[in-house]
């Protein structure tokens, strides 16, 4: 049997995890100094065991990493037989390359920080596979987007059609049909004019008929209410939002619920439209 240590940005998915697995819940404390400093305790006898540590690194990004290092370096002096952390949403994940001479490459440094005291690593749909090359541990991203189509499935929808906001989320909008079994697209920008521009899927007419847009994260939310307001105009019955990794920055939930029927998002990030637990994706990989 192992052990499964919740970080303070996962400590309900963490619990779900461990009754999943039939695992010990681990015991810790973790608190602040009134400086900001961490404190951090394991109460869990640990010695020879398999612990599983599970913490997003989410805002505020580097408080929650170095909670994460503290978590893997306690269980390793303390005499860890085997170390498995899992990183449902992996922050700095977009800093996966140089676009300017002298940038800090932070995927890779969050790689080699995490491998360092970790014997495997699990992500949840990480933003470029390629990060993963990252990790000289055993390494591998969850797709999610079988949870998505399952949450999905249950509407009794026209007609539905799901869309990517671009063609980098093809593949997620594809994996959530297939589970939905119905059509998939991805938007597409036409320029039509100086200044003028018209956002439509690439082959499908949405007319009538119910959309589902999905996509890795939503963040500010700028790129998803541009394809809802778009999608609108060409006639969409009713359009559905789901995203796997919940960033949302400002109000972007209120502007979402301005023109989505729904909005869901997995728990990889705890937040008011966390409905979907990735907690057997994560059990089914560990087992």
């Amino acid at each position: 049997m192992g052990i499964v240590f919740a970080g303070s940005t996962c400590e309900i998915l963490a619990r779900e995890v461990a009754e999943d697995l039939n695992y010990e819940l681990g015991k810790l404390i973790i608190r602040r100094f009134p400086d900001g400093e961490l404190y951090l305790r394991i109460l869990s006898e640990v010695e020879g065991k398999k612990c599983v540590v599970i913490q997003s690194i989410s805002k505020p990004q580097d408080s929650n990493f170095f909670e994460l290092l503290a978590l893997q370096d306690t269980l390793r002096d303390m005499g860890a037989k085997e170390i498995v952390t899992v990183v449902p949403y992996y922050g700095y994940g977009r800093q996966d390359k140089r676009f300017k001479e002298g940038e800090c490459l932070s995927a890779k440094m969050i790689a080699e920080h995490i491998q360092l005291r970790s014997n495997k690593f699990y992500t949840i749909n990480i933003h470029e596979e390629k990060i993963l090359d990252f990790f000289e541990i055993p390494a591998k991203n969850l797709e999610a987007a079988p949870l998505l189509g399952d949450y999905f499935k249950t509407y009794e929808l026209n007609s539905p059609v799901v869309l990517a906001p671009d063609e980098g989320a093809i593949t997620l909008a594809e994996g959530v049909s297939k589970v939905i079994n119905c059509d998939f697209d991805y938007l597409e920008k036409k320029r039509l004019a100086p200044g003028k521009v018209e956002i439509r899927p690439k082959k499908l007419d949405v007319k009538n008929r119910e959309i589902i847009i999905v996509d890795d994260m939503i963040d500010s939310g700028g790129t998803m209410i541009e394809a809802i307001r778009m999608i609108k105009q060409q006639g969409a019955k009713n359009i559905f939002v789901a995203c796997v990794h919940p960033v949302l920055t400002g109000n972007v939930i209120t502007q979402l619920f301005t023109y989505a029927l729904d909005v869901v998002a997995t728990n990889t990030i705890p937040s008011q439209i966390s409905f979907i637990t990735v907690s057997p994706l994560i059990s089914h990989a560990l087992k």
